[in-house]
């Protein structure tokens, strides 16, 4: 469970992007900013004009005559001015009703080292289980609240509403709900606390011990900055501090069971130097495991957020033993849009959109299978691995990451354990982006511009990621044993024979 360190991401690496920020009283101007109906109603027609111009998935769930009335009633809630935040969760909302985990609203181009020297959030980071939220770190140096202790109100508000508000404004892809809860676990639930619920100086806390003694404390908001001076200087997160942050993470890893026959590889990007190595990790993963002659292949994609689509095509190329499909097709709305120069593509790129798109019937382009990694029919390594496989996955198993567990599902390349992966086991929307600048707020909404179908095969729950054959949630007293549940309980499968 090392990937429990990302918790304190937010508030202890981030920091650093802000240094010439920190001498300086903490105030976020944001806080301050009015908005008149009009720049926001222009802001609002921007971004339709965008989405309906570029967004391949605008209704992938919700039929067009539905979507243009939720687009037009955004419109009209807008009657007056309004603060800034009021008005970046009115864009949220919409946002989110797209249903699309990589279209996305934040506040603003600098919006991460603004935050992290202004922004005085709740000093805590959690985990969440079921609904319920356990503080995971104790970001201040008073030892009232402990780990593991379960947040119920803050500032009188039950957490059931808290979590409903960010539910409601946040992305993913379909009616996908455990990536929006893996977000929780990663460090951004007091930065989700404050750019959606609300913005206080200071936050009166009621919990529960393991016990169920209940305790209410009141704690001053604190920068990011802040809490990075009394991290480690409270003794309540010292057991935490040793079992996952000062031990060693690697992207990309193979572990040896040789009393289980087994191998462990944990894949925890597929995007960046990880990616750059896969292609080397792997032959010698596999062949190393070859030579032990190991029968068990434990692959862990736990918070492997995704990245390049050849990584995971790569991946899969290495556990196939026929030709096999991975991508039915992507596509793009259009092949000329005057907002592709706002994208990340490249001069080269877009010069050449029209040589690389087919134009259908139905006026979409698919991407040529030349063009796009995934797309052609794939073709096993010389020496694939040959045993029996276990995949580890959960909502944090997004974008690449949910796409390659689509075609091993698809294609019933192993036994699925853990949590409904991120993503939709049918496709989502990707490929290239477009960092939206709204005119006049500056709020940043990033849209995708390909459509990608996964090759699937039933059965298929609508909007879902790949679902697991064993459901293995967290447990909390093994969290802070230092245990990890879903590895134990694939291990014991091994054991088992199963």
């Amino acid at each position: 469970m090392k990937w429990f360190l990302k918790q304190i991401a937010c508030w202890l690496l981030v920091p650093a992007l802000a240094p010439a920020q920190n001498n300086k009283a903490p105030y976020d101007s944001l806080t301050a900013k009015i908005l008149t109906k009009q720049q926001m109603q222009e802001d609002l027609q921007y971004l339709r004009k965008v989405m309906e111009e570029v967004h391949p998935g605008l209704y992938r769930y919700t039929p067009k005559p539905d979507m243009d009335r939720r687009l037009d009633s955004f419109y009209h809630q807008v009657t007056g001015p309004l603060p800034y935040y009021s008005f970046f969760n009115q864009v949220s909302s919409l946002v989110a009703g797209v249903r699309c985990a990589h279209t996305h609203a934040l506040p603003g181009p600098d919006w991460e080292a603004h935050f992290m020297a202004n922004a005085k959030l709740i000093p805590f980071s959690t985990h969440i289980i079921d609904d319920h939220l356990y503080v995971s770190v104790n970001l201040t140096t008073d030892t009232t609240i402990k780990p593991g202790y379960e947040i119920e109100t803050i500032n009188g508000e039950r957490l059931p509403q808290i979590l409903s508000t960010i539910y409601d404004r946040t992305w993913s892809d379909g009616y996908n709900k455990t990536s929006k809860t893996q977000r929780f676990n990663t460090g951004h639930f007091s930065l989700l606390y404050y750019m959606l619920v609300a913005r206080p100086d200071s936050f009166t806390v009621q919990a529960r011990d393991r016990a169920g003694r209940a305790v209410t404390v009141t704690y001053p908001a604190m920068t990011p900055t802040e809490a990075r001076k009394y991290f480690r200087q409270n003794p309540v997160n010292k057991e935490i501090v040793r079992l996952y942050v000062d031990r060693k993470r690697e992207d990309l890893k193979l572990d040896i069971r040789k009393d289980l026959n087994a191998g462990i590889l944990t894949i925890r990007s597929f995007g960046g130097s990880a990616a750059k190595k896969l292609g080397s990790f792997l032959p010698k993963a596999m062949k190393e495991m070859a030579q032990k002659k190991i029968g068990h292949l434990v692959i862990d994609l736990r918070y492997n957020g995704g990245g390049w689509d050849s990584a995971g095509v790569l991946l899969f190329t290495w556990l196939i033993h026929e030709p096999s499909k991975y991508y039915l097709r992507q596509h793009t709305v259009s092949d000329s849009s005057s907002y592709y120069k706002l994208s990340d593509l490249s001069p080269e790129d877009l010069a050449n959109a029209k040589n690389e798109l087919v134009r259908e019937p139905d006026g979409t382009f698919s991407i040529k299978a030349q063009y796009a990694a995934g797309l052609p029919l794939q073709y096993p390594v010389k020496q694939p691995y040959a045993g029996k496989l276990y995949f580890l996955m959960n909502g944090g198993s997004a974008s690449t990451t949910a796409e390659f567990l689509s075609a091993a599902r698809a294609h019933q390349l192993g036994t699925f354990i853990g949590e409904e992966a991120g993503g939709n086991y049918e496709g989502g929307n990707g490929g290239s982006f477009i960092p939206l600048y709204l005119p006049n707020s500056k709020i940043k909404v990033t849209i995708p511009i390909v459509y990608y179908d996964n090759y699937t095969k039933p059965p298929v729950v609508k909007g879902h990621g790949v679902l697991p054959d064993h459901a293995v949630p967290d447990d909390l007293d093994n969290i802070f044993r230092g245990v990890d549940t879903q590895l134990e309980y694939v291990l014991q499968l091994i054991r088992e024979g199963k």
